[in-house]
Order: C-alpha cells, then structure tokens, then sequence
C-alpha cells in the first residue's frame, strides 16, 4: 500500500460520536500502514464531518503525516472530546439564552470552535487531499456539498473557492431534523456557476436563504464524491482505492406509541435513511466484489464474522481473533446511542479500536 500510484477515496458516514470515534479508529489503522499520503479525496457526513475538522484543525489546517496522527493529533483529539461535552454544552446555553432555540446550528457551530478548537475557513485548508462536507438542501432535496474548490448543489448551482467557517459548515452536515434543525444559508454575496450538464434555462438562485439539514438524509454513507453508480460503477477522476467506513444507527426493533410524537417521526426518518443506506451499499459492495479495488466497513462487525463472511482460512487467522474484540463488545459498540454526548474513556477507546479493527481485519481478508 505505498505505491504512490494509488489513489484512496474515503467516505465517512454519518452517527454522532460513535461514528466520529470509529472513523478515528479507521483513520488510525490507515495511518499505520502508511496510507495517509495516498488519501486524495475524503467525504463526510454529520458526525465524520466532526471526525475530519477536528484533524484539520489541529494539524495547523494541513493533512497530517501518518506519524503525527498517531503520535500528536489523536491523541489531543482524544482529550478534547474526553474534556469537552458540546451537546450538554449546546443544551445549558439554549436554556439560557431561548434566542438561539432557531438557530441551534449557529450554536452548535459556536460550542465547535470554542470547546473543540475547530476554528479557520475551508479556503484555509490545503488543497489536497480534497475534503466533500456533505448536507442535504431542504429546497431542492439533493447533497449540498461543500469544499475547498466550490460549494453547492447540482439544481442550485456552484460557487467556487468559498470561505464558509469550518465550524459552520460542519455543524450544518450534523444538523440533524428535530434535533439540532437546519443551517439557514444566506444566498447573497456569491457569484453562482450553473450545475455541470445543465441547460441554458438555468437561472442563478433568488431564495434569499436556503436550508441545509444533516447530509445523511440524502446519503448517510456520503460515497457520491468518491463513487458513482452509473452503469454499474465508477470511481471518480482522482481515485483508484476506496475505503468507506459506515458507523450509521443500527437499525433494530422497537414498539410504536400511539398519537403523534417526536418518536415516531425521528423513527420514519430512521427508516427512509436505513433504506437509503442499504441501497447504495448494495450496489458498492456489488462493485467491490467485481472490481477488488476498495473496501467496505461495517460497524458491528467483529472478526471472527469478517473472516467466515470472505471465505478466509479461520485456523490460519485465529491468532487475529484471539487479540480482537469479542462478540460482547463489538455489539456494544454497534448499540452505541447516536448522539453529540461526551463518552467515557472506555467507551472512546472501545469505540476507537472497533474502528481499526474492523479495517485490520476486512483488508487482511479481502486484499
């Protein structure tokens, strides 16, 4: 995995700090088998989005090497979300100042630089390796994305080289319906492109404002920047290696209440976005079996699983499953609640090696 002439794309779903925490994990696993140099595109949803600033942030707004990831990044980032509750944080100051009630994301934004150090403009970032921050526009029901080249959808249009806060545009991914609401995007002061393939009817936006919810609504698993469907399958331009890592909500069982509540609504989203979740990942792992140029991570999935799943040698691989997780904990880390909560330290860490476990274990099988 040193050859310079690979390309990895890696997409980071979304799931509060569960996901943020697994993704860590993955990254770290990455970063020592010296992967780093060769990342050339990254997207993220909501809570990987969360996972990615905070490196950037705290890597002087550059990629950082492999080594000082392990050595000096996540470890201060591990401090930081350990030192740092920005939900119970969010939550005092929405009770104290009702004001910021619409406009939870402006909060959350606020909690993210001052708590997190997530501070700068994505027009501060290097520009490669490119980083997709994926949203969903209430308007026209597509994936806002931003970056360091543009920012936009294919129905709005384009601006190029924007100079939004990281903290903003993060906190718009994770701006989940109902809970933390919609990022209210002032339209005014950008010089709008028409979308790529559009005609010449297209007109530059008037909405004043558009709304921008949590990108995993419109694909939790955030692969369009790295992967197109088309005829069965294409990586983009600048990619020849995917890793996409999927820390989403498990997805289980649980009894209706009757009348209208937040519950039931938060569940029917639940459902849409697992529909839409298994979908595109149907259709992946499709093209990762035909083509072997990628991998698919899966929260929840301990080795032992890993290795039946691809037909591995089980004797040969047991020293592997010996020094892993069990059964108990990888399922304790899957059941993780989604939330913006600060966790505890074995909670982290237990999140944490599930991530790099599980990218150990899936490559070692499936490469």
């Amino acid at each position: 995995m040193d050859d310079k002439k690979i390309k990895i794309g890696i997409a980071l779903s979304g799931g509060g700090i569960r996901a943020t925490v697994f993704h860590l994990g993955v990254l770290k696993w990455m970063a020592e088998n010296k992967m780093f140099g060769n990342i050339s595109r990254i997207s993220s949803v909501s809570g990987a989005s969360l996972a990615i600033g905070l490196i950037f942030s705290h890597s002087l707004f550059k990629w950082p090497m492999d080594s000082d990831y392990i050595h000096t990044v996540l470890p201060k980032i591990r401090d930081i979300i350990l030192s740092q509750d920005i939900q119970k944080k969010s939550i005092q100051k929405l009770i104290l100042n009702p004001y910021y009630w619409n406009k939870r994301v402006n909060l959350l934004s606020s909690i993210l630089e001052k708590k997190w150090g997530i501070t700068g403009c994505i027009s501060d970032l290097v520009k490669n390796p490119k980083w997709y921050v994926n949203c969903t526009t209430f308007e026209t029901g597509k994936r806002f994305r931003f970056s360091q080249k543009e920012m936009g959808d294919y129905i709005i249009g384009y601006v190029k080289n924007p100079t939004l806060k990281i903290a903003d545009i993060i906190a718009a991914s994770a701006g989940f319906p109902l809970l933390i609401g919609p990022y209210k995007f002032e339209t005014k002061g950008y010089l709008w492109d028409k979308p790529y393939f559009s005609d010449d009817s297209w007109l530059p936006p008037t909405n004043r404002y558009f709304h921008l919810w949590d990108g995993g609504v419109y694909d939790n698993l955030g692969m369009e920047s790295i992967f197109k469907p088309n005829n069965g399958g294409k990586l983009s331009e600048d990619v020849n290696f995917i890793i996409i890592s999927n820390a989403s909500n498990s997805f289980g069982y649980i009894e209706r209440k009757e009348g209208i509540n937040y519950r039931g609504i938060k569940r029917l989203l639940d459902i849409s976005m697992d529909q839409n979740s298994s979908l595109r990942s149907r259709n992946v792992v499709d093209y990762l079996i035909r083509e072997k140029n990628g991998i698919f991570l899966n929260i929840g999935n301990n080795t032992e699983q890993i290795i039946t799943k691809s037909k591995s040698d089980i004797v040969a691989m047991k020293p592997m499953i010996d020094k892993c997780l069990t059964y108990a904990d990888t399922e304790r880390a899957r059941m993780y609640k989604t939330t913006l909560s600060k966790p505890s330290e074995s909670e982290f860490d237990l999140l944490l090696r599930h991530g790099y476990e599980v990218a150990m274990c899936t490559y070692a099988c499936y490469q």
